[in-house]
């Protein structure tokens, strides 16, 4: 695996990843939401509310920008390339900002690759393998689609979105997936289940990993 990008994996048929970059720091300059063909009011404020509380930093909502259609694949009906994406927020966020995480209602994809970096087989299977959400680990940019559970109830998918979005913006200040089942940086091992069942919070062990961090 290459140094800027090592790729770890999160969630069923819907992943949440990581990639390596310069870590950023939250409580100067917080959070910028982007909505990327996400029209949605009452949502981006929950995740507003979410993240600020989690975090304690300002955090931002941006005015809702289309998904480029240069990110589109067809092959599985339409699904947009996370990493596209991915690359495309990190050169749009402004300096005044620490983080801009993209949310969309669109399905996203990786090639989801093995050990060797080669993509897993069979092809038909892993080469627009169906993600939720993907970051950089540590970074300053990530990407989460509802696409995958936004016609769950509302409390489950508060539950889903909240995790799923505390848990990248934890890749990006520089959280690696942690063994610990109620962590919410829990790696759910290809299982859906795993996010419902998450804690609320960062295990002992991962803030102590934030308060090394940070000091």
């Amino acid at each position: 695996m290459s140094g800027r990008m090592r790729i770890v994996l999160l969630v069923t048929l819907a992943f949440v990843r990581c990639s390596s970059h310069p870590g950023p720091s939250l409580r100067s300059k917080g959070i910028a939401i982007q909505p990327i063909a996400f029209d949605d009011p009452q949502r981006l404020a929950f995740v507003q509310r979410e993240l600020s509380a989690f975090y304690h930093c300002p955090v931002y909502i941006l005015r809702e920008t289309g998904m480029p259609a240069t990110f589109l694949n067809s092959t599985k009906g339409e699904r947009y390339s996370a990493d596209s994406i991915l690359h495309w927020l990190s050169h749009r966020k402004s300096d005044s900002i620490s983080i801009l995480l993209g949310l969309t209602g669109k399905d996203i994809y990786i090639a989801d690759k093995d050990e060797h970096g080669q993509i897993k087989k069979p092809l038909s299977t892993y080469a627009v393998w169906g993600i939720l959400g993907l970051g950089y680990q540590p970074g300053d940019a990530c990407v989460i689609s509802d696409a995958r559970f936004r016609e769950t109830g509302n409390d489950k998918y508060e539950h889903r979105l909240r995790t799923i979005v505390i848990h990248e913006v934890g890749h990006n200040i520089g959280l690696p997936h942690c063994k610990n089942l109620h962590c919410i940086m829990n790696d759910a091992n290809e299982h859906i289940s795993t996010v419902d069942n998450s804690g609320a919070d960062f295990c002992l062990a991962c803030q102590k990993r934030i308060f090394d961090l940070e000091n």
